[in-house]
């Protein structure tokens, strides 16, 4: 295991980000944050810190999903189409709507999928969720093939 040869120090850290991402009556606080998070990892090597950042990651719902751009209509709301990421993992089906960034989280046996072509998917939620979506794009294919093989695995 190997230790890691270069490491920030709070010295250089307006260096390293740009200065509008601080405020600058907060910038001792965070330079005191990062200084404290580095004092408690300095001494832990490459694979301690992938482990904790993998499990850091995996805990999130749309860990390793793989997202499309899709046009998503909701049969509940005004039938109004919004762009939309439409994404897969083995925890089910994770749409994000691109102007209000609300995730909507649908585990696989939440939904129903209808794949009505190549371009257009109906996501069938009602007895679960109380929601109907109809997912449109040219992406929907691959979408389609990944839900599959996750939904083989779940059931």
């Amino acid at each position: 295991m190997s230790k890691k040869t270069s490491k920030l120090s709070t010295h250089n850290m307006m260096k390293v980000y740009p200065e509008y991402m601080f405020n600058l009556h907060d910038e001792n606080t965070l330079l005191e944050h990062l200084r404290t998070a580095m004092k408690r990892n300095e001494t832990r090597n490459d694979a301690q810190l992938d482990f904790d950042f993998l499990t850091t990651a995996r805990g999130l719902m749309t860990y390793g999903a793989s997202f499309f751009d899709v046009d998503i209509i909701s049969k509940r709301s005004s039938n109004a189409c919004r762009p939309c990421l439409a994404g897969v993992n083995d925890r089910g089906l994770h749409l994000i709507f691109k102007q209000t960034w609300v995730v909507k989280n649908l585990r696989f046996d939440e939904f129903h999928p209808i794949f009505v072509s190549n371009n257009v998917l109906e996501i069938d939620a009602l007895r679960s969720r109380d929601e109907y979506y109809v997912l449109a794009s040219p992406q929907i294919k691959f979408l389609k093939a990944i839900l599959q093989k996750f939904q083989k695995r779940v059931h």
